[in-house]
C-alpha cells in the first residue's frame, strides 16, 4: 500500500473511478476532519491520569473511546462512499451523547449502575435463553455454566434492575433523552428516528440509497454511492464534536479552544461544499 502524508496508507480496496470523483468533492472537509481527531487524541492524552478519580470519570471514559472509535468508522466509511451505512453509525453515537449527559444528572449512583449492569445483562440473557423448551444440543449445558457463576455476582444487584428488557437505568433512550430537556428530546424526535432508519433499513429511508439512473428510471445501490455521504460527514462530525464538548467539561481538559477551532473549520468547509456541490444535497 502506497504511503500517504502523516503516517498513514491508502485503504486496502478498490471504488469506481467515477465515486471517486465525486467523493472529491468533500476533500474541503477533510482537514477540519483530522483537526478534529486530533483535538479527540489530546483529550484522551489529559483524560488518562484521571479516569480513577471516580466511577463517573471512568464510565466518560469508556464512552469517549467508543464514540471516538465509531466516527473514525463512520469517516472512513464516508470517504469510501458509504454515506448511508455512516449515517447509521450516528444512532450509536447520539446514543453514546444521551447517556453520558443523563449520567451526568446523577454522577454517582448512575455511573455505578452502568457499571453494575454489565453482569446483570449476562444474567438475564443468559435466564432468558434458558428458558426455551428446545436448544441446540450442548447450549443449556454452556448457560447453565454461566448463570453458576452469574447468579451470586449478581444477588444483590438485580433490585436495581427489576425489569429485565429496561437497560441499566430503567428507562428507555427516549425517556432518557426527555429528562435532559427539550433540546435533547427535539434531537431524539427530529434526528435520531432518521438514524435508526438507515440501521435498520427503514422505509422512511429508502431513499437514501435510491440512485436516477440515465434513463431516468430508479435504482438502488449496492456499493459506494457520494448520495449520502456528504449528510453522514456533516451529521457524524456534529454529533462527535457535542462528546467532545462534553467530555472537556467533564474532566477540565481546557481544550475548548482546539475543539471549537475544528468546529469551525468544519463549518466553514461544510458550507463552501454546500455553495460549491448543490446536487449534494439533493
Amino acid at each position: 500500500m502506497a504511503q500517504t502524508p502523516g503516517g498513514y496508507v491508502d485503504v486496502p480496496f478498490k471504488i469506481p473511478s467515477e465515486i471517486a470523483a465525486k467523493l472529491s468533492k468533500l476533500d474541503e472537509v477533510v482537514e477540519g476532519l483530522n483537526e478534529l481527531k486530533e483535538a479527540a487524541e489530546a483529550l484522551l492524552d489529559r483524560m488518562r491520569s484521571k479516569v480513577t478519580d471516580s466511577h463517573y470519570k471512568l464510565v466518560a471514559y469508556i464512552i469517549f473511546t467508543k464514540g471516538f472509535k465509531t466516527f473514525q468508522a463512520a469517516q472512513l466509511l464516508c470517504r469510501s462512499g458509504y454515506g448511508s451505512d455512516a449515517l447509521s453509525l450516528c444512532a450509536s453515537l447520539f446514543e453514546n451523547i444521551i447517556d453520558l449527559l443523563y449520567i451526568g444528572k446523577g454522577p454517582v449512583r448512575r455511573a455505578m449502575r452502568y457499571e453494575q449492569f454489565e453482569q446483570v445483562e449476562k444474567f438475564y440473557k443468559a435466564r432468558k435463553i434458558l428458558k426455551k423448551k428446545r436448544l441446540p444440543r450442548g447450549v443449556r449445558k454452556r448457560y447453565v455454566g454461566y448463570m453458576r457463576s452469574l447468579t451470586p455476582q449478581v444477588a444483590k444487584l438485580l433490585q436495581h434492575f427489576p425489569d429485565d428488557n429496561k437497560g441499566w437505568c430503567q428507562k428507555s433512550l427516549f425517556q432518557r433523552a426527555k429528562a435532559l430537556g427539550v433540546r435533547a428530546e427535539l434531537d431524539y424526535n427530529e434526528k435520531y428516528w432518521i438514524y435508526c432508519g438507515h440501521k435498520h433499513t427503514l422505509p422512511m429511508a429508502v431513499s437514501g440509497w435510491m440512485i436516477d439512473l440515465p434513463d431516468g428510471s430508479l435504482d438502488v445501490t449496492c456499493g459506494p454511492d457520494a448520495k449520502e455521504a456528504f449528510n453522514a460527514v456533516k451529521e457524524s462530525a456534529e454529533l462527535f464534536l457535542q462528546l467532545c464538548f462534553v467530555i472537556d467539561d467533564i474532566f477540565s481538559t481546557s481544550l475548548k479552544t482546539e475543539i471549537e477551532s475544528a468546529q469551525r473549520k468544519i463549518s466553514a468547509a461544510a458550507e463552501a461544499v454546500r455553495q460549491k456541490y448543490p446536487e449534494l444535497l439533493n
